[in-house]
C-alpha cells in the first residue's frame, strides 16, 4: 500500500508541475490508447466484434477526447518498428494521458516480427514509450493485458499471460508508472461469469444469423460490444482506484441497461446510391454514409448510436418484409435526383407497403431530406404524406463562408432531444408542413424545420436536412458553442427508447 500511494503522489506533482507552468493549451483532456485488437476500434456495421477502447468513451464528458490508436495484432516491438508510436509522439502535449496496453502479440514466439520475450525485450519496449511520454510531459499509464477466456474440461477457468503480466508490474514499480491490472480484473469477471455466463461477452458466444454477413466462430480473445463495455467500467474502476485527476471526468452509465441494446439502426443505402473514385481509383459509396468519414459522410453520427449500445446495418436493396424486420429504425436520408445518380432508385409504392406497416408495428422510421435543389421530392413526399408530413421545396438558412449564425438556432423547445442543448446549426434546410397526426417539434419564424409524427406502435421523425453529418456534428468546422453532437446523441437516444422492434 506504501509503494502504490508513493506512485500515485509522484504522478500528481507531476501533473501540479505541468498546470502550474502553464503547459496544457486548452481545457480539453486528452487520452491516447496503444496497443492490441482487443483495445482497437472496430468497423461498425454489422459487425458484433468491439474492442474495449472503443467504448471506452462512453465513460467520460464531453470535455474528454479518447484517440483510439490500438491496431490489430500489434506487440511492443510492431507498434515501435512500424512507426506508429513516433506518430503518437510527434503530437502528444504536456498532460496528455497515453494508456498502454500490450502482451498478447509478444508472446508469439513464431512470428519473429512480433515476439518480444518478457525480459529484456517487453520491459525495455514499454520503458522507451513511458521515457518518451514522459519527455513530452505527458502522463503515462500501464495496463496488463486483458484475459482471454480459457476454461478447462472441467469447466475451470485457467485463463494465462505467462510472465507478461508480472514484468509489466515490476516495471510500473521501477518507473513509478501507475497501473491498472487489466489481467486481474478481467479474470475475476470472467472467472466469476463462469464458462457459459462469460461466453456473451466474447465471440464465442455470437448467435448464428445475429449479423447478416458475421460466421459463427469460436473465439475466445476478442470482445462482443457487452464484453467490451464491461471490460471499458474496469478500466474505469481502475482509474477511481489510482484516484486520477480522470475520476472528475467520469459520468455515470448503466451498462447493464443500455438504451440501445439488442436493436439495430439501419440507414438506407438503396434510395441515396451515390459513388465516386477514391484516390486509388476504386468506386465508393459515399455521401452520408456511415463508413464516409469525410465531411458528407455519417461515421460520427454511427459512433455515436454505437456508444448508445445499438448495432449499424445498411439496406442497400428495396425494404422487404425479412430486411425491415431485422430493424429497430430505418433512416432515409436525401433520395438521388437525376443529377446525382444516372438512373436513381426512387421510393416506390411497393416499398411504401413496406414501411407504413413496420412503423405501426413499432418501429422507427427517420426522414431527412434536403434543400431545393439538393434534393428528390415528389417521390420521398408520397412516403412522408402516408405519415402527416409534407417537404416544403424550399431553402432557408443560406450560410455564405463562414457566417454561421445565419444559420444558427437558439431558441429551443422543451424536447428530449434539446436536454442541455442551447444552440444547434442547420443550413440549407428545407421547411416542413404538417398534419394529424404529425406534430412540429422545431418552430421558427413560423416554419416547422423537425416534425414526429405517433403511427401504431411505432413514430416517424423528419427534419428538412441531412444535419448529422460529420461536417456539422464533430465541430470540424462549427464554432465549440454549437451542440449538434449532444443534440444527435440526445435524438437517437429518444428513438431508441421509443423503437420497439428488437433482434429476434
Amino acid at each position: 500500500m506504501v509503494k502504490k500511494q508513493k506512485i500515485v503522489l509522484k504522478f500528481l506533482f507531476c501533473l501540479c508541475c505541468c498546470a502550474f507552468l502553464g503547459f496544457k493549451s486548452d481545457k480539453s483532456i486528452r487520452i491516447f490508447l496503444i496497443g492490441d485488437s482487443t483495445m482497437a476500434d472496430k468497423s461498425l456495421v454489422d459487425n458484433p466484434e468491439h474492442g474495449w477502447g472503443q467504448m471506452f468513451p462512453m465513460f467520460f464528458s464531453s470535455d474528454v477526447r479518447v484517440m483510439n490508436f490500438a491496431r490489430n495484432g500489434r506487440s511492443t516491438k510492431s507498434f515501435l518498428a512500424e512507426g506508429l508510436w513516433n506518430k503518437i509522439y510527434d503530437q502528444l502535449r504536456p498532460g496528455d494521458y497515453v494508456f498502454i496496453q500490450f502482451g498478447h502479440n509478444d508472446a508469439k514466439k513464431d512470428d519473429t516480427s512480433r515476439f518480444a520475450a518478457p525480459r529484456p525485450d517487453y520491459k525495455n519496449n514499454l520503458r522507451k514509450i513511458i521515457f518518451e511520454a514522459r519527455d513530452k510531459s505527458a502522463v503515462p499509464i500501464l495496463l496488463t493485458p486483458v484475459t482471454r477466456r480459457e476454461f478447462d474440461t472441467h469447466g475451470l477457468f485457467i485463463g494465462t499471460h505467462g510472465e507478461y503480466p508480472t514484468v509489466m508490474k515490476e516495471l510500473a514499480q521501477e518507473e513509478h508508472v501507475p497501473l491498472i491490472d487489466m489481467f486481474g480484473k478481467t479474470k475475476s469477471m470472467v472467472a466469476a461469469l463462469g464458462d457459459e455466463g462469460s461466453k456473451a461477452y466474447y465471440l464465442t458466444g455470437v448467435r448464428q444469423h445475429e449479423f447478416r454477413l458475421w460466421n459463427k466462430k469460436q473465439d475466445n480473445t476478442h470482445f462482443t460490444r457487452k464484453g467490451a463495455v464491461q471490460t471499458a467500467s474496469l478500466a474505469v474502476t481502475g482509474i477511481k482506484e489510482l484516484h486520477l485527476p480522470l475520476e472528475k471526468e467520469l459520468v455515470p452509465v448503466q451498462i447493464d441497461n443500455l438504451v440501445g441494446e439488442g436493436k439495430i439502426v439501419g440507414l438506407d443505402y438503396f434510395f441515396n446510391n451515390e459513388w465516386r473514385l477514391n484516390n486509388d481509383s476504386v468506386p465508393e459509396r459515399w455521401h452520408y454514409t456511415w463508413e464516409d468519414t469525410t465531411n458528407s459522410g455519417f461515421s460520427v453520427l454511427g459512433r455515436t448510436i454505437d456508444l448508445l449500445g445499438a448495432d449499424l446495418d445498411t439496406l442497400q436493396g428495396p425494404p422487404t418484409d425479412s430486411s425491415m424486420h431485422r430493424l429497430s429504425i430505418y433512416i432515409i436520408v436525401d433520395p438521388d435526383t437525376p443529377l446525382e445518380t444516372k438512373n436513381p432508385n426512387f421510393i416506390s409504392e411497393d416499398a411504401i407497403k413496406v414501411i407504413v406497416p413496420w412503423v405501426k408495428k413499432g418501429g422507427v422510421l427517420v426522414l431527412m431530406e434536403n434543400d431545393k435543389g439538393n434534393a428528390e421530392f415528389k417521390h420521398f413526399n408520397t412516403l412522408a404524406e402516408r405519415f402527416g408530413i409534407h417537404f416544403n421545396e424550399d431553402s432557408h438558412h443560406k450560410v455564405k463562408g463562414n457566417a454561421y449564425e445565419t444559420g444558427a438556432c437558439d431558441n429551443l423547445p422543451a424536447h428530449p432531444m434539446f436536454k442541455d442543448v442551447k444552440k444547434i446549426f442547420m443550413k440549407e434546410i428545407c421547411s416542413i408542413k404538417c398534419k394529424k397526426p404529425a406534430e412540429p417539434i422545431l418552430t421558427e419564424n413560423g416554419l416547422v424545420l423537425m416534425a414526429s409524427a405517433s403511427i401504431g406502435k411505432g413514430m416517424v421523425f423528419a427534419v428538412g436536412d441531412p444535419w448529422l453529418y460529420n461536417e456539422y456534428i464533430d465541430t470540424r468546422r462549427l464554432p465549440a458553442d454549437y451542440e449538434n453532437a449532444q443534440a444527435g446523441k440526445n435524438l437517437f437516444q429518444w428513438l431508441l427508447e421509443h423503437a420497439q422492434y428488437s433482434v429476434q
